[in-house]
């Protein structure tokens, strides 16, 4: 009987344990908190699991909570690995750097400092202050727009907004009034109007010069901007315009189908100066032999009017032999056929049929 006693008082003082455990967690405000496993909740010391008495069954659900703690800590562990794998951002390339700007030239203020917007918009996150813009296009400077920044960068400590190397729409307009060309609105007004696209040009060549122009009037207003461009183009466009289905309101559009329809019209002349080539080649070729023939006759003519040239002299109005060269012929014993040194009955230009012939015959004459 003592053993069952022994039994009954040990599970009596773990039911004790276990409710003064549960009045802890109450009390400590961390209910519903599990503990970790093989640790006491309030101590952190090992508990009853770990002996050998067995786990209660009161135990799993907090288990099960552990568990499911224990994954999520892992999948925030995973993500974030991953986060940090991530590849670098994109780096912007590198861009020519501009021109240096002496002052001299005013049409290049403009083009200068567009040099440098490109290269501003192009690494915004390390060019982003008006300091640092300024400072960057004044290394730029030489010669006499130098001398005119070298004041100001030298009194750098000066934190005033409108001051010029703090502020890029500052340095801009001072740069514009100094070095720029002070007409350049008047004479790019003068140009717009004055504007015209030859017959056989481009209109992108044609767009070109309009948008620059545009670009330094200011705002002339779409309609204003339209009736100019209309204006410059040449008739065979016109023409084309004039049969549009639709109104054209917009100068964008106006741009675009001008520029298909000039597109249209070379293409078309390239076609037209093809197919008059092959057309001018076919006579050529055709008459490349004709003339080949007769010429070749012409030489043969030619060539026998010389071999015979010496002959005309020995023979009189009735085509014989002058007595003369007969004469000759007989006194040098020489044939008075072909006048080679030979006799006449062994001559043998002399034709068969003609031995009967009186001796002086020129070959290829009539009866002596």
């Amino acid at each position: 009987m003592a053993p069952q006693q022994t039994s009954l008082k040990v599970q009596g003082e773990d039911d004790d344990r276990e409710e003064n455990c549960v009045e802890e967690e109450e009390s400590d405000g961390t209910e519903g908190v599990p503990a970790p496993v093989g640790a006491s909740p309030s101590t952190g010391g090992p508990t009853l699991a770990q002996s050998d008495q067995p786990v209660s069954h009161q135990s799993e659900p907090s288990l099960l909570a552990i568990m499911q703690q224990m994954t999520q800590i892992m999948a925030n562990l995973q993500a974030a690995s991953s986060g940090s794998s991530r590849p670098p951002a994109f780096k912007t390339p590198s861009m020519k750097a501009p021109e240096c700007f002496d002052g001299t030239q005013t049409f290049k203020v403009r083009s200068f400092l567009q040099s440098f917007l490109l290269v501003f918009h192009n690494d915004p996150a390390n060019i982003s202050q008006h300091r640092m813009k300024v400072l960057y296009a004044t290394s730029f400077l030489i010669g006499r727009a130098a001398k005119w920044i070298e004041p100001y960068l030298s009194n750098l400590a000066n934190q005033d907004s409108n001051y010029i190397p703090n502020s890029w729409p500052t340095f801009e307009s001072q740069l514009f009034t100094l070095f720029g060309d002070p007409n350049e609105v008047r004479n790019a007004e003068a140009e717009l109007v004055s504007l015209r696209m030859k017959e056989g040009g481009h209109v992108s060549l044609y767009i070109a010069d309009f948008r620059s122009l545009v670009s330094r009037i200011g705002d002339w207003g779409e309609r204003a901007l339209i009736h100019h461009f209309r204006k410059g183009l040449p008739s065979r466009i016109l023409d084309q315009l004039a049969s549009h289905p639709s109104r054209i309101d917009s100068l964008q559009d106006l741009m675009d189908i001008t520029l298909e329809l000039d597109t249209r019209y070379h293409e078309r002349q390239k076609e037209k100066n093809h197919y008059q080539e092959k057309k001018l080649e076919a006579p050529r070729s055709s008459t490349s032999h004709p003339q080949n023939s007769s010429s070749s006759s012409h030489k043969k003519k030619k060539n026998f009017q010389k071999r015979d040239k010496p002959h005309s002299s020995l023979l009189n109005k009735d085509f014989k032999l002058m007595n003369s060269e007969k004469e000759r012929r007989i006194k040098e014993g020489l044939c008075t056929y072909c006048g080679g040194k030979h006799s006449l009955e062994s001559c043998f230009k002399r034709p068969q049929n003609k031995l009967t012939q009186p001796s002086g015959q020129f070959p290829s004459q009539g009866k002596a």
